[in-house]
């Protein structure tokens, strides 16, 4: 049934669905981490052309498509570019999907086999609609989003955004299957990698007084940068100190001579940015000095915030309502995590869209970067039913300046946010027990508790205190 405010799309685009589903699995089964996608990036090559569109490569596993088209010169015509990222993750799967990961500790679990079969479809739809479009569509296959520095870093300096005049790309979300969400400007966090190695000194595990144990001290390092976010910067501010892997040792009977940790950093303001950052080697070298232990550090390049400019926020939103219907758009809120389109989107004006693949809702209860990760295939519909309209519209001579999006819009919660705790215990909220106990024993001993009414009366008498609103 179709909700009486909802504006039905103009048209029905025709999508490869079942080709990209094939397309989807077939990059899952085998997937490849960042830097050595070859047989993902030859795959990609060899469909493009096989609907003869002309591919260039500026790193050995990125592949950039170009759609030339012939409704008019098109030198005179404008260059959009779509960004899917192709890497996946060391991550062992265990969705137990029949086309689960055939590479032991390697999965997609961000989704960009999604992105990846999306734009392919996109790819083929749109090479067979060159006669209504005025200029060029760049699809841009990027290598590693997943490792810092990053592959849309390498791709921007080597020219992959010096003609583009807008730039798209979508990520995966766990919003209701099909709706596409976009969002006015901040849309990411800024985010990155600190290594540390911690030099103490090893011996036998028998005699600790005479080493300097590195996994002790890395553990309470662990414990330390977990008081940066709530003590040394402002609480009503977004940042996010994560220790997510700690190696040390091989033996339980041996005292290493290193541990070695890799701690994410992720913020919405660059001030606050620069005092984790300083807070963060202040307290190792601290923690490290105290043990006699000494600590270097690898900082590499962070990715910029993902802004998105008001030009493409429009377009895209008025693409994918007449795309897909606009009770399926929503203005979305900003999201935690990080991504290097960010990199294509300072060079020109971009929209880094939200496609929603189902959440808990849909029986996918895991967020990104989770070994049981499941996406609803057929959410890709209107991924590439949006796509699609965007070209046909920013390659259209009289769209050049779409109009700007409406005011209010239908909006849900960032990807991945807690929902709040009702404000009333209602159904699934459990009823406190505080004092049961302590009751029980009372009665049970001949000591009776007043009633609630009767301590009501036997207070009304006294002198109530000022409310204080929390």
């Amino acid at each position: 049934m179709t909700d009486a405010n909802d504006t039905l799309p103009s048209h029905r685009l025709e999508v490869p669905i079942e080709e990209a589903v094939a397309w989807r699995r077939q990059l899952h089964q085998n997937p490849e981490l960042s830097f050595r996608e070859y047989r993902t990036s030859d795959m990609i090559e060899d469909l493009l052309n096989q609907w003869d569109i002309p591919t260039y490569r500026l790193t050995p596993t990125s592949v950039i498509g170009v759609i030339e088209g012939t409704a008019g010169d098109p030198s005179t015509g404008r260059v959009i570019g779509y960004r899917a990222d192709i890497d996946a993750l060391p991550i062992q799967e265990e969705t137990g999907l029949p086309y689960a990961s055939r590479t032991p500790g390697v999965m997609h679990a961000c989704g960009h086999d999604v992105h990846t079969a999306m734009l392919l479809g996109t790819a083929k739809v749109l090479s067979g609609m060159r006669d209504q479009l005025h200029g060029k569509v760049l699809c841009i296959f990027q290598h590693a989003e997943e490792m810092l520095p990053g592959g849309a870093r390498e791709l921007v300096d080597k020219g992959a955004a010096d003609d583009l005049d807008e730039v798209y790309a979508f990520h995966v979300a766990p919003h209701p299957v099909g709706h596409v969400g976009i969002c006015a400007g901040r849309v990411t966090t800024m985010s990155g990698i600190v290594s540390i190695a911690i030099r103490g000194r090893g011996g036998h595990s028998s005699n600790p007084q005479l080493s300097i144990d590195p996994v002790l001290i890395a553990s309470e390092v662990t414990l330390m940068l977990n008081t940066i976010v709530s003590r040394d910067v402002d609480p009503k501010h977004m940042n996010i100190v994560n220790v997510g892997s700690l190696h040390s040792g091989e033996a339980g009977n041996v005292i290493p001579d290193t541990a070695n940790l890799e701690v994410s950093i992720r913020s919405v303001d660059e001030a606050d940015w620069e005092i984790v950052c300083q807070r963060i080697e202040a307290v190792v070298n601290g923690v490290c000095q105290a043990h006699g232990a000494q600590a270097t550090f690898d900082w590499q390049i962070p990715y910029p915030m993902v802004v998105n400019a008001d030009i493409a926020v429009n377009r895209a939103w008025h693409a994918a309502t007449k795309a897909v219907g606009n009770s399926k758009v929503f203005a979305a809120d900003p999201w935690a995590p990080s991504d290097d389109f960010s990199y294509f989107s300072r060079e020109a004006p971009g929209c880094y869209m939200f496609l929603g693949t189902g959440g808990p809702e849909a029986g996918n209860p895991f967020f990104l970067h989770n070994s049981k990760f499941k996406i609803v295939e057929r959410a890709m519909v209107n991924g590439m039913r949006t796509e699609i309209q965007i070209a046909l519209d920013a390659l259209n001579p009289s769209k050049n300046h779409p109009p700007e999006r409406p005011a209010t819009s239908p909006t849900m919660p960032a990807a991945g946010s807690v929902p709040p705790r009702p404000r009333k215990a209602g159904l699934g909220t459990p009823q406190s027990h505080a004092g049961q106990a302590r009751v029980s024993s009372s009665e049970s001993a001949g000591e009776t508790s007043p009633s609630p009414e009767a301590a009501a009366s036997d207070n009304s008498n006294q002198p109530q205190a000022p409310r204080e609103d929390a």
